[in-house]
């Protein structure tokens, strides 16, 4: 389907439900894809995990990846090491010379300006922009990636000449994120409660939203073990160790490298709503949904419309009294659960990546000799 002035959108129902059979890929040939996105205290790891899981699915797709990232944080340079992605440090968050031989160039971040987005779009590879406002005049370059669950094709209207891959069908998940989910449980009370608020989390919250939790659990002793995830750009991992004390029902966990398992064995789960929402739909996790920055909202919001998550707003309105009753009320309730959970289940399955292989491989590949 072609739409005039609004880019092409690749398929129909591309933002209904996210479920569904993976294509089947063909050989990248060894074709390069460079990811360009950057980490930090201040703009959080998403944009880079997000590429990471791109990177990951065209290795596995036989092409070659690698990461062009500025001051990108230690360990999120080991997982892309570990996982076969070479990573391209850069002095200067403006260079370029990693543009050069690139059979696909996928960009990831709103501190990009204009200028340098054009410089990439007239390189000789085609540009995959990954975005999730559409608030910008113009987005450049052959693909737009934009997998939120409140992406339309049509928000892209007169912004874009690109393809649209829009809604979560086009997820960005690594590959874990499709192994099959294990049936989920929901007990009478939750026991087990699982914090997470982004990898850099530069507001501070992880604190309130640990305070909230221990009095939850001090309310109801059937919450038995809480789980807070300190991202690997967050610097307060000390400071929040200290907050949980000698408390053995309390776990402070750093740089996590199976966050699948994790979210499978959790009840219930407090997250920051950014692209770590469709990690845990694709696991049918129950979600209270907070936002760490305004673009943070569309997402709860929809999530809560949807039925499957609970909205609390932005995190910085929240206290730990308020929170802490929205959590005790969720852990609670077996039947909220159980019917957020099959609802975030039927909006993600894992093969969001694949996906965008198979959409954009025939212009890759009719660059390869």
């Amino acid at each position: 389907m072609i739409v005039p002035g609004m880019g092409h959108a690749m398929d129909e129902g591309n933002t209904g439900s996210g479920t569904g059979e993976a294509p089947r890929l063909p050989s990248l040939n060894g074709a390069r894809l460079t990811v360009r996105a950057d980490a930090g205290p201040t703009i959080g790891t998403g944009h880079v995990m997000r590429g990471l899981a791109l990177a990951l699915g065209w290795l596995r797709a036989g092409g070659n990846a690698q990461l062009a990232s500025h001051q990108l944080p230690d360990a999120l340079r080991r997982r892309a090491e570990a996982g076969g992605v070479a990573v391209h440090p850069l002095p200067d968050p403006r260079e370029t010379v990693w543009l050069d031989d690139n059979d696909l160039v996928a960009v990831d971040g709103w501190t990009f300006d204009e200028e340098f987005l054009a410089t990439l779009a007239a390189s000789r590879a085609p540009l995959l922009m990954v975005d999730d406002t559409a608030a910008r005049t113009w987005v450049p370059g052959a693909f737009v990636v934009n997998h939120n669950v409140y992406a339309e094709t049509e928000h892209y209207a007169g912004r874009t000449d690109a393809a649209v891959l829009a809604g979560p069908r086009y997820a960005l998940l690594r590959p874990e994120f499709a192994r099959p989910v294990p049936a989920r449980k929901h007990p009478l009370v939750a026991r087990r409660l699982l914090l997470l608020l982004g990898g850099a989390d530069p507001a501070g919250v992880s604190a309130t939203v640990l305070a909230a939790a221990q009095w939850a659990r001090e309310a109801e002793p059937g919450l038995a073990e809480i789980r807070l995830v300190v991202g690997a750009a967050n610097p307060a991992l000390a400071r929040l160790q200290s907050a949980a004390g000698s408390d053995r029902g309390i776990e402070v966990l750093h740089d996590v490298q199976d966050m699948v398992s994790l979210m499978d064995e959790a009840d219930m789960v407090v997250s920051a709503s950014g692209s770590t929402v469709l990690e845990l739909a694709s696991r049918g996790a129950p979600m209270l949904l907070g936002a760490l920055v305004p673009e943070e909202i569309a997402p709860a919001r929809r999530m809560d419309a949807l039925g499957a998550a609970q909205m609390l707003g932005p995190f910085a309105d929240l206290d730990a009294d308020s929170l802490g009753a929205s959590i005790l009320g969720l852990a609670r309730d077996p039947a909220r659960r159980a019917a957020m959970s099959e609802i975030a289940g039927t909006l993600v399955d894992g093969h969001g990546v694949a996906r965008v292989i198979a959409q954009v491989a025939p212009s890759v590949l009719a660059l390869r000799p």
